[in-house]
This record gives structure tokens, sequence and C-alpha cells, in this order.
């Protein structure tokens, strides 16, 4: 039947169960094993209450038989109820430790492309309920203990009655001082030293702030832009960041050897390099720049991972233009000004202004343009640089 007419194993009889649901209640683990060998996705057909085989297999017990639909399926382990109970309320509710122990397991060894792991361990039911907080309701200290040693579950959520896993072991008593001691001590408070949180509506209702602002924006830019565009832009951007990387590494026309007494530092002439230091500086900059805003806005990990990765490459730029200069500390200072500045400037020029422009008052009085930053600002702020700069070298021989 499954090969002349597979949608027939989706099927729902009068009382809302599918055949691998009766399998299931019957303790068939044969038929059980072969349905799933012959199509996965049957563990999340949802049957009566909303109850999938899966759940059903988690409310049962039957460890083997729960192993091998996430070995087979892993997204079986999102299924919910009606209720919204998910298979860590299921286990909890019916007392079962073990397969408790081998979800646990499951989920926080489990690698897949987006992580589940704290929405799993922390989802609520209908009543605002997570696991931890049914099994403090229970008197469960196996499962309360098991549930708390698990690294993203979040020991301290309210639940719908205003109650913490603390509260509530608190309230059923029995608890020992040892046990209480350990709980207060891994983080566990009470609902009333917790920090009320904020409605999302006083969120709203807040005036917008500058940081705000700048996150919102950046997350379009990043929200607007194709995969296909993203794709080409950051290989561009490597290419930037590899060349302008290079030339520090080697300089035109080479350093001065071992037998001279500026070994090390840059044969061409002094003016020239102070201009290909700034400009390659600036190329440099903006390019990890762009690839830190090309960057996907969901992966929040990328994005330290990102951070990182590009502060050490800025402090590896830094000392090998400073060892090839003839002043070294004096361009090691101007490259790290350099990319401490650049990012500053770019939140003033783009970020700033139009957060002004667009949150300024409405001035009745008078009606004098908004100062801007024009070439002769540039121009003074660059003759003030290479006096700066004059000052600087001139007490070097």
């Amino acid at each position: 039947m499954m090969n002349l007419k597979p949608s027939f194993a989706r099927k729902l009889d009068k009382s809302g169960c599918s055949p691998l649901h009766l399998a299931v209640e019957k303790n068939n683990t044969d038929f059980v094993s072969t349905m799933l060998g012959l199509d996965h996705g049957l563990v999340s057909v949802k049957g009566k209450n909303g109850i999938t085989p899966f759940l059903a297999l988690v409310s049962k017990g039957n460890v083997d038989l729960v192993v091998e639909c996430l070995r087979r399926y892993p997204e079986c382990i999102q299924d919910v109820s009606v209720k919204g109970q998910n298979a860590l309320h299921l286990a909890v509710t019916n007392d079962r430790f073990e397969v408790l122990q081998v979800l646990t397991g499951w989920i926080q060894r489990k690698v897949q492309r987006n992580s589940i792991e704290t929405r799993i361990l922390n989802k609520k039911d209908l009543s605002c309920d997570t696991a931890l907080h049914l099994a403090a309701y229970k008197k469960d200290l196996k499962a309360v203990q098991l549930l708390l040693e698990c690294r993203l579950v979040k020991r301290n959520k309210v639940n719908g009655d205003g109650l913490t896993t603390l509260d509530i072991l608190r309230a059923a008593g029995g608890m020992c001082l040892d046990l209480e001691h350990n709980l207060v001590k891994s983080g566990c408070k009470e609902a009333a030293s917790m920090p009320k949180s904020k409605k999302r509506s006083d969120f709203l209702k807040s005036p917008l702030t500058f940081w705000t602002y700048c996150s919102t924006v950046m997350t379009r830019l990043r929200s607007n832009i194709s995969n296909e565009s993203r794709g080409v832009f950051l290989i561009v951007c490597t290419l930037i960041i590899t060349a302008t990387y290079q030339t520090a590494l080697q300089p035109p026309g080479g350093v001065h050897q071992s037998n001279d007494e500026n070994a090390g530092s840059v044969v061409m002439n002094q003016t020239f390099f102070i201009l290909v230091f700034v400009t390659n500086t600036i190329g440099f900059s903006c390019a990890l720049f762009y690839t830190f805003c090309l960057l996907p806005p969901q992966s929040l990990f990328t994005l330290i991972w990102f951070s990182w990765i590009g502060t050490s490459l800025c402090v590896s730029y830094a000392l090998s233009m400073a060892v090839i200069s003839p002043h070294p500390m004096v361009f090691l200072s101007a490259t790290m000004a350099f990319f401490l500045l650049f990012p500053l400037f770019l939140l003033w020029e783009f970020f700033f202004k139009r957060w002004h422009k667009t949150h300024r008052k409405v001035r009745v009085v008078s009606e004098q343009t908004e100062p801007r930053f024009s070439c002769f600002d540039c121009c003074v702020i660059l003759c003030c640089f290479d006096c700066c700069y004059n000052t600087i070298t001139a007490s070097y021989p």
C-alpha cells in the first residue's frame, strides 16, 4: 500500500489517529521502524489534540524509538501539541526521566543550520510554563537538576502565575537546604528580585535613540541587498583587502637591505610613501567596513567572529606599515588613528546627519541652513594634519 499510495499513511481515522499513531499505541515497534524507513516525515503527522507519533512515543517512554525518530527526522523535536507543549513538557508530565535525558542530551549535541537549543529548552506552553516550571510543580528534583545543567536553559523565566522555578519549589515545600543553596548559587532567583521587563508597547512609545537608529538603518541595508549582489560585493571587497594588505608587505620599490643604515624601511621617497600610506589605508579600511556591512543580518555569531578577525587584521596591517615606514612609531600611531577615526567619521557623515535631519525641531524664528562639512573644512583638516606630522617628524634625525 505504501508503494502504491504513500499518502494513505498520513490519513487519519475517525478518532484522529494515523496508522503510525495506532502502532505506537499498540507498542508495535517493528511496524513503527518499518514505516520510519519508508517515510521519515510520518513521525510528525498531527493527530488528535495535535499529538504526533513522536510525541506519543515520548509520552509512552519508548527510548529506542525516540532516538530512532530523532536520528531519521531531526525536525520532529519541534513538534508541539494544541496545548503548546513540546517533547520536553510531555517527558516531564509523564515522568519519563530517561527520555528527558535523551532529549536534553540530543538537543545540546545536535548541530543544525539554525540553532534550536534555546528555543526548545525554554519553550512555553499555553499556560506560559516551561519544562523546568512543570518539573518544579511536580517536585521532580531530578528533572529540575537535569534541566538546570543544560547550558542555555533560562532558569529565571517567569511563568503565567508570576513565579520562577525557585518560587515554585519553595511554595511546594519539601526542598532540602542544600538543594536550595545550590539553586541560589547556580543563579536561580525569586520573581520579586527580578527586574520588571518592559512591555513591547513601552519600547515602541519610547523616543528613538541615535544607536537604535544606527542599528535599524544597518539592518535595513543588510536585508535589502540580494544574496547574489552580496556575494559579488564580498568578492570585490576580499580582493581589495588582499591587494591593500599585500602593499603593506611588499611596498613599491622594495625596502633597504640589511647592509644599509635604513635596513627594513622603504626605498621610495618619504612624500610618495605618505601618499601610498594614506590611500592604501583608506582603501583597506573601507573594504573591511563594507565587508562587515554586507554580512547577513541574521548571523550574530558571524558578525562577532568577523569583528575579532577584522581587529586582528587591522593590528597586523598597522604593524606591517610601521615596520617599513621611516618613522615606525609615528606611522603606527597614524594607522591606528585611521582605524579609529574612520568609523566615527562614517557614523557622523551618514548616520548622525540623517538622524539629526529627520529628528530636528522646526525652527520658526530663524531659517539658517544646517552647517555642512565643506571641502574647505577638509583642506583645513589636512593642512593641520600635515603641520602636526612635520612637527613630529622634525624631531627625528
